[in-house]
């Protein structure tokens, strides 16, 4: 998706007119498939709610879709779900864990214990007209 249409996508679920040109440099090193609702609420200097309404804004509108991914205690992603798929997250994750010798051992951990953060993706909606047939 081009970066203009970033811009549009987060200019029409935005509650002001337009950015700044530091909000506009500060939107533009977003990685748009990691959107994190800390981000938003930083770079448009919004509430931590007003941020999250934006992006389940853009959610609903097919913008966004949401995901939550799962961190060990070390702080290493060891499990991404689409939100809508929570469930389906198996009740155990395995991963690799580097010692202090620098090998690296397997290790079991049960998905409840692990910290959870919700982030979103913006979707590539090139493939779809937005012009409706008039006959």
């Amino acid at each position: 998706m081009s970066l203009s249409k970033f811009w549009q996508i987060i200019s029409s679920l935005m509650p002001m007119k337009g950015f700044s040109e530091e909000e506009s440099r500060r939107l533009s090193s977003l990685n748009p498939k990691k959107i994190y609702i800390e981000n938003v609420r930083s770079i448009l200097s919004v509430s931590h709610g007003s941020a999250k309404r934006i992006c389940e804004t853009a959610v609903r509108q097919g913008f966004f879709t949401c995901y939550i991914e799962f961190k060990s205690p070390e702080g290493t992603v060891v499990a991404v779900a689409p939100a809508e798929k929570l469930g389906e997250i198996p009740k155990i994750v395995h991963y690799s864990k580097e010692t202090e010798d620098g090998f690296f051992e397997e290790v079991e951990s049960p998905t409840e214990s692990l910290t959870k953060t919700t982030f979103y993706s913006l979707n590539d909606r090139s493939n779809t007209s937005t012009f409706a047939r008039t006959a």
